[in-house]
C-alpha cells in the first residue's frame, strides 16, 4: 500500500517566479496563478485504466495518466489553476489484451467530458466512480469532494470514511484497534456516495470493518482492513503519516469488487483502501 506525500512542494508552487526576456531584451517576470488542490482516485470497476487531465490549457495542469482500478494517481495532490476547468477522462494508451495494443480508436474515446470550478486554496478529492456497461446503474461519472479537513489534534489522528463502491448496499463501518471485538459501529448505513464526518482517533492500530448494515455480517475480509501505521519524524527525515504517527489526516476508501470479465484490477471483495489528506507536521528545517 503506498503512502503518497503531500503538501512537500505545494509551497514551491504557490509564488514561485520565473524571469524570461520580452523581445527588446529586458527581464519580464511571470507569477504562477491562485492554485487549487487536487488528486484522482479510479473505483470505476468495470473498465481500463484511465487518464484524468484538463484540456484548457497545458500549464499548471498535471495529468493522472494510467490510473488503475482502487488506484490513486501520481503524486497525490497537484496544484491546478483555479477557475472553471474543463476536464476530460479517457482510456489509457497503454491497455493491452493478451499483450496486443487496444485499436487507438478505443483509448481515444471521451469517458468523461465535464466543467468545473475550482477555489484556489481548496484541496479536491475527485472520485471516478460508477459503471461503463450497459444496463449497469449507476452510470460512471466524477464525484468531486472539498476536502475540508480539521486542525488534526497533536496527540492523534484524523480520520474520515468515503463509501466509492458502486452498486453495492449500505455498509456499517467499525474503526477498532483490530483486536476488540465488533459492537456498535463507528459509522452505520454508510451507503455509495457517503462521505463521513472525520473522527479523531488516539495513535494506535486503525483497523476499517465492514459488516452488512445492521447487523455483524462481515463484507469483505473478516479481519477487517488496516491502516499504514506511518513513520515518526526525526530531524534528518520528516515524517509519513499513519495511524501511529500525531498530526495525521487521512481517508478510507471503500470500493467495490471488481466486475467479473472486465479490465479492472482483479478484487473479488468489497476492500477498503487508505490514503493521508496531510502529512503531520515537518521535523526538520525548511
Amino acid at each position: 500500500m503506498r503512502v503518497s506525500r503531500i503538501l512537500i512542494g505545494l509551497i514551491g508552487l504557490i509564488g514561485v517566479q520565473a524571469c524570461t526576456a520580452d523581445k527588446t531584451g529586458h527581464p519580464t517576470t511571470t507569477t504562477n496563478p491562485p492554485l487549487a488542490y487536487i488528486r484522482y482516485i479510479n473505483a470505476v470497476s468495470d473498465t481500463f485504466n484511465m487518464d484524468f487531465r484538463a484540456i484548457d490549457q497545458v500549464e499548471y495542469s498535471q495529468p493522472f495518466l494510467n490510473v488503475a482500478f482502487r488506484a490513486l494517481g501520481d503524486g497525490n495532490y497537484q496544484g491546478w489553476q483555479a477557475g472553471s476547468r474543463h476536464i476530460r477522462v479517457f482510456p489509457d494508451m497503454n491497455i493491452t489484451t493478451s499483450g496486443v495494443a487496444i485499436d487507438p480508436n478505443v483509448v481515444s474515446q471521451i469517458m468523461i467530458d465535464t466543467t468545473f470550478t475550482f477555489t484556489a486554496g481548496q484541496y479536491y478529492t475527485v472520485i471516478h466512480t460508477g459503471f461503463y456497461r450497459s444496463g449497469v446503474s449507476p452510470k460512471a461519472g466524477l464525484w468531486i469532494i472539498p476536502d475540508a479537513m480539521p486542525a488534526a489534534a497533536p496527540s492523534g489522528i484524523a480520520l474520515r470514511v468515503v463509501n466509492a463502491a458502486a452498486g453495492q448496499p449500505a455498509v456499517d463501518v467499525h474503526v477498532t484497534d483490530g483486536v476488540a471485538a465488533l459492537a456498535t459501529p463507528t459509522y452505520s448505513n454508510v451507503g455509495f456516495g457517503t462521505v463521513t464526518a472525520y473522527g479523531a482517533r488516539a495513535l494506535g492500530a486503525a483497523n476499517v470493518r465492514l459488516t452488512s448494515a445492521g447487523t455483524l455480517t462481515a463484507v469483505g475480509a473478516a479481519a477487517g482492513f488496516t491502516m499504514q501505521a506511518g513513520t515518526a519524524g526525526t530531524t534528518s527525515a520528516d515524517p509519513i503519516g499513519g495511524s501511529g504517527v500525531a498530526g495525521t489526516i487521512a481517508t478510507a476508501v471503500i470500493f467495490a469488487p471488481s466486475v467479473t470479465g472486465s479490465k479492472a484490477a482483479t478484487s473479488a471483495a468489497s476492500t477498503v483502501l487508505f490514503w493521508v489528506d496531510k502529512q503531520p507536521a515537518r521535523t526538520t528545517s525548511p
